[in-house]
């Protein structure tokens, strides 16, 4: 009946079923519309807008909700992962709340906060290379317009667990709390890759660069008591009353001050900032392009859910 950011429509004998994702047999999941590619020829896309009257079910990936002075901005994405299309709708949203509200609580999904870049759909692709260059530039500009929000405040609530390019999305906000018991996997080495999204600057910045280093090349999940420890995660709150101390923290984060200070600060870093990105993508340029690149077997790998012979040697520690 109809078709909407990857899902379908289909109608029953009492009404109609939004299906997000299907898997042809021998193969993986994929957004339903990417499975079935030219049989829905003439299938309207009925898109809907940022807001939007909730009282009917129907299915959508990103929702916003105010409270207070708070827009809570939540992104829904099936397992955390963000392609090209999905960054980019994103990334349209963040700049339109940014006019309409003092403070921006990214949110992330019910199951994931967000696990970066979409490696299923750059398995699918017949030009990997350059459908995982965009989607990396896709995330990198969404990051940006969340970075350089000089007239409001941003905050990262990881309520829920969150891996690679995931983690440093959360990293671009002005604060970032957790909620006990999340676990974050702030590295990209796994899978072959040097890894973009700002996090050269964003990492260091909370955590220095020596822990910087050890995040990314020891390839280990944390806690959010211990990103907190750290000084990666501003504040982590009970599961039992999380939502209404994030909103109470969101809710005070605002501050003339604060945001004064950093408009000067992104006013006379801008370019350093910048440049971050820029020998970031420089680096996984080949990472992306190059047939023999280990990124290309290890997605592979991720993908296809090829089972590991031996242990991981970063894991063997906890033996």
């Amino acid at each position: 009946m109809a078709k909407r950011d990857g899902a379908i429509c289909l109608g029953t004998v009492d009404g109609a079923v939004w299906i997000s994702h299907l898997k042809e047999v021998g193969r993986f999941k994929l957004p339903a519309t990417y499975v079935l590619k030219e049989r829905l020829k003439g299938v309207k896309e009925h898109r809907l807008p940022l807001f939007f009257d909730k009282s009917y079910k129907t299915f959508y990936e990103t929702s916003v909700e105010f409270r207070d002075n708070v827009a809570y901005l939540c992104f829904n994405f099936h397992n955390g992962a963000m392609s090209t299309a999905q960054c980019i709708r994103l990334k349209y949203a963040v700049e339109y709340l940014k006019e309409r509200c003092e403070v921006l609580v990214l949110v992330g999904g019910i199951d994931f906060f967000s696990n970066g870049i979409h490696l299923n759909i750059l398995e699918d692709s017949q030009k990997q290379g350059e459908d995982g260059w965009a989607n990396i530039n896709a995330m990198n500009d969404l990051i940006r317009s969340i970075i350089f929000a000089d007239e409001i405040v941003t905050v990262a609530s990881f309520a829920r667990n969150a891996g690679a390019g995931g983690v440093f999305l959360g990293l671009a906000c002005d604060y970032m709390v957790a909620k006990e018991g999340v676990t974050l996997n702030p590295h990209y080495k796994t899978l072959g890759l040097t890894g973009s999204e700002y996090h050269t600057y964003t990492l260091p910045k909370r955590v220095g660069q020596e822990m910087s280093q050890k995040l990314l090349d020891e390839c280990l999940p944390i806690s959010a008591s211990y990103a907190k420890k750290i000084g990666m995660v501003d504040e982590v709150f009970e599961a039992s009353n999380y939502y209404e101390e994030l909103h109470s923290f969101a809710k005070n984060a605002f501050d003339d001050d604060f945001v004064w200070k950093k408009q000067e600060f992104l006013e006379e870093h801008g370019e350093e900032i910048e440049l971050c990105k820029e020998r970031e993508i420089e680096v996984m340029y080949p990472e992306f392009w190059e047939k023999d690149s280990a990124f290309h077997e290890l997605r592979r790998e991720f993908v296809w859910k090829v089972c590991p012979t031996k242990t991981p040697e970063r894991f063997k520690q906890y033996n």
